[in-house]
């Protein structure tokens, strides 16, 4: 029996990135991961720390 996994951060549920995103401090969530990909910035964008 195999699993599917998700292997890196962008294959994991948005609710689990907050959940990483949540033990970083500001600087580390706009200046290392914006602009990293699309779907980190849209990740970004709706993270509710910041809005």
């Amino acid at each position: 029996m195999s699993r599917n996994i998700p292997s890196n951060l962008l294959e994991l549920p948005i609710e689990l990135v907050y959940r990483v995103m949540d033990c970083l401090d500001k600087f580390t969530i706009v200046f290392s991961m914006r602009n990293v990909c699309m779907r980190l910035n849209a990740i970004i964008d709706t993270y509710n720390r910041y809005q």
